[in-house]
């Protein structure tokens, strides 16, 4: 698909003739100025079918449609202890753990075999394993090599122009070769920021905003980046004031935060891009002076995704365009959002964009149906990122994406039955007990035409991969990039149809008018008369939430039945009333109070909480089931539900039975298991502490049915191993998705996974630059990449030490 460019990009028509592999194409003018700012990450590219791709190497800058962006965000660069900036593939994997730290590393991970940093920033590289010498044979690479602005650096290279610097090979661009991110970007018109932070890579953002030796030490590398040829930067500080990963936020964040922009505008100058991501929550917004970030900033980039998941407590939408009867906590949606930022707060609307996600939330609840609203099913789930967290994710569906499915592989998946909220204007969809909310090219439209249609500033997109679909063939560039020769793009082609149409006239949202709160006794109806207009005549349609029904009268008025629930205790109801002229909507509020009405029985009125009898401990193996007993007395005879923060809940004559099993662990751990009883109105709860007991050092704790991810340890042989990725079935000692305590994989090391430094040589063993060994009683250490290849060969890849 070929469309103008933005008018942020270029403004008049231009020719540009691509590298090898590339095609030659004239770009048109703009026919919109909307902001379509998509993330782009490096970690993408590692995966293959399972995630929904067709090879691996498909998820990288040469797939992304740049005739629809005008911006990519490359994700993600971390921030040190020190306040140092480092390759997003060198995150601590461990940061969620308490006191964990974030260690110094380099810029771009060196690595040209483990990491796709280069490969995605310079583009196709052909490998120089030493530096060339000044022999006449050797003149042309070593021309090549200097032009290209790489010094020799001890057993290394140097980058001098950006001050990158790595170990053997040599990632020279390929003479002719496909061009990396920002080259083919500027080629296009398209700006690539460096988007530093993210959920994982977050946590030393407020003592380096706060300290100024860390926050100089940061902004160096913001000089770094800068020489590297990005067009500006993008904060993903995830969160100033509310905290995130291992870390507590502080009301100091917001006014650090605002310096901090400040700062890195004056050292950027005022020609480049000055981004932010925020947390789309109006109550960790409030701290934020907006005027003064609107001074320092070009846009404010509102993550109107992950609202709700596999935290929540009921089933609920992952991004919803309008409010929604089942929501389990008011207001978290894009319009309500809107409301507050431009109404309430007065930020300018073209510096607002608002979030689409191209990819799903899937959650298991507790019903044999799912449903929109149903309770979750929450147990301890150990993420690859989050490490063990409390979560009802649905990992038997969306395994290899731990629950968040991108689009171009969940909407190839059957058994799935799809529907559509007409309230929040979003699909989601149900297979058994399972919840999968996501976006489609309807819902992604409608959110486009609501950017649109309110004057914001565009749309951001998380992230550009997760709709790509190759119809056409691919080309190699290298062994790495994959280019297809007919990419489809459905999400994104539908934000690109709705900022293009020729809309005309503005469309103004209907007005609603609904009458001051109401009074009404417990089981009684009540009705009341709403009314709306609209500016240009358009027919109206009324709906309403909270088990109310609406009647339209015609004329824009309409009217409201609500039956009261029985109770006996005041009680407060809200009834949201929503209008709408087919293009926009407006919702307001009716507060219901329900007045008690005493019930039958010596004391009418009273309900007194079930006290609940539960065991304070519990032990259990690791990996093995306990089963927890529990009972409850009632006052009154209420009938009682039983449930649990983790385990199965079976009811009992006496009470309930939790069923729990356990995780495999190799230290003793405690896990918490709260459980509840209700009488439907009042609750009482208990904790009880289930002692997890390790297995015997030497037993086998690795189970080849079971699912393990990134982190996650066992024991095989006795030997203590961690899993590296996802994986089941492959057996530690034997596959190189486990590494030994020690730092071995065994045999079939894959690439860029070392065997080991000072271990035995072995010819199955992959090593890179740097990696020592022993062989035949001496040691080595490793000039470049190499597998197989015998210490002590006069040229080869070791050299004596």
């Amino acid at each position: 698909m070929h469309k103008g460019l933005h008018l942020s990009k270029i403004a008049a028509a231009m020719a540009v003739t691509l590298m090898a592999g590339m095609s030659t194409q004239t770009i048109a003018a703009p026919t919109h100025d909307k902001q379509v700012i998509g993330y782009i990450t490096q970690w993408e590219a590692w995966k293959g079918t399972d995630a929904g791709f067709s090879v691996k190497g498909e998820a990288t800058h040469l797939n992304v449609d740049m005739d629809i962006y005008s911006i990519l965000n490359f994700s993600f660069f971390g921030v040190a202890k020190d306040g140092s900036l480092h390759s997003g593939d060198l995150r601590n994997k461990n940061i969620y753990q308490p006191n964990s730290v974030q260690e110094p590393g380099p810029l771009l991970h060196p690595d040209v075999y483990s990491s796709w940093d280069l490969h995605i920033l310079w583009g196709e590289l052909e490998y120089v394993h030493e530096y060339p010498g000044n022999e006449p044979w050797q003149a042309d690479l070593l021309a090549k090599v200097q032009a290209q602005g790489f010094v020799k650096d001890g057993r290394g290279w140097k980058h001098e122009p950006t001050g990158v610097t790595g170990q053997m090979p040599i990632p020279l661009k390929k003479e002719g070769g496909a061009p990396g991110l920002i080259d083919l970007a500027d080629q296009k018109g398209v700006k690539v920021m460096a988007s530093i932070g993210g959920w994982s890579m977050s946590k030393h953002f407020p003592e380096m905003a706060a300290d100024p030796v860390k926050k100089e030490r940061f902004l160096k590398d913001v000089d770094r980046l800068m020489a590297l040829g990005f067009h500006g930067i993008d904060i993903d500080w995830e969160y100033p004031g509310s905290g995130g990963m291992n870390f507590s936020g502080t009301d100091a964040d917001y006014a650090n935060f605002e310096q901090l922009m400040d700062d890195i505008r004056k050292r950027i100058g005022p020609d480049k891009l000055l981004t932010a991501a925020f947390k789309a929550v109006p109550a960790a917004l409030e701290g934020f002076n907006w005027e003064r970030l609107s001074k320092s900033m070009d846009y404010f980039n509102m993550m109107t995704y992950d609202l709700n998941g596999g935290w929540s407590n009921v089933a609920g939408h992952n991004s919803p365009l309008y409010p929604y009867p089942e929501e389990e906590f008011e207001g978290l949606n894009l319009d309500t959002l809107k409301n507050w930022m431009v109404n309430v707060r007065g930020i300018p609307a073209h510096q607002i964009n608002f979030g689409a996600a191209f990819y799903g939330r899937g959650v298991q609840t507790t019903e044999s149906t799912a449903y929109l609203g149903a309770p979750t099913d929450k147990r301890n789930v150990n993420f690859s990122v989050d490490g063990p967290t409390l979560s009802a994710v649905d990992l038997d569906n969306w395994k290899a994406f731990e629950g968040q499915p991108n689009y171009n592989y969940l909407k190839k998946q059957t058994g799935w039955e799809h529907m559509w909220d007409a309230n929040a204007e979003v699909p989601y969809a149900v297979k058994g007990k399972y919840f999968l909310s996501y976006d489609d090219p309807a819902s992604i439209r409608k959110k486009a035409e609501y950017i649109r249609d309110n004057n914001l500033g565009g749309i951001i997109v998380w992230q550009v991969h997760g709709d790509i679909e190759c119809k056409g063939q691919f080309i190699n560039h290298g062994t790495k990039l994959k280019e297809c020769t007919n990419l489809s793009s459905p999400l994104a082609e539908e934000i690109d149809k709705a900022f293009s149409a020729n809309t005309g006239p503005v469309n103004q949202a209907p007005v609603l008018t609904v009458p001051a709160a109401q009074t009404v006794e417990a089981s009684k109806v009540i009705s009341f008369e709403v009314s709306a207009t609209d500016a240009e005549g358009d027919a109206l349609s009324f709906t309403v939430s909270n088990n109310a029904t609406i009647t339209d009268n015609g004329n824009g008025k309409a009217t409201v039945t609500f039956k009261a629930p029985a109770t006996d205790v005041d009680l407060q109801e809200t009834i949201t009333v929503t209008v709408s002229d087919g293009k926009k909507k407006a919702t307001k509020t009716v507060v219901v109070n329900v007045k008690a009405v005493a019930g039958p029985g010596p004391n009418p009125g009273d309900n007194t909480a079930p006290v609940l009898t539960a065991p304070a401990t519990a032990t259990v193996d690791s990996g093995k089931t306990v089963v927890i007993s529990v009972s409850a007395k009632d006052a009154e005879g209420d009938k009682l539900t039983y449930s649990a923060s983790a385990g199965t809940v079976a009811a009992t004559a006496n009470g309930a039975e939790i069923t729990f099993t356990a995780p495999t662990v190799t230290a003793d751990e405690v896990v918490n298991v709260v459980v509840t009883v209700t009488d439907g109105k009042l609750t009482d709860e208990a904790t009880v502490a289930v002692t997890v007991k390790a297995s015997e050092v030497g037993g086998n704790t690795w189970d080849p049915n079971k699912v393990y991810h990134a982190g996650d340890t066992v024991v095989f042989d006795g030997v203590t191993y961690t899993a590296k990725w996802w994986t089941k079935g492959e057996q530690p000692g034997t596959s190189a998705v486990w590494e030994a305590k020690d730092g071995g994989t065994g045999p079939g090391t894959g690439p860029g996974e070392g065997g080991g430094t000072g271990s035995d040589w072995s010819a199955d063993s992959v090593y890179n630059s740097g990696d020592e060994v022993v062989f035949n009683g001496e040691k080595y250490r490793a000039k470049w990449w190499n597998q197989g290849e015998q210490p002590g060969q006069q040229w080869g890849a070791w050299e004596k030490i």
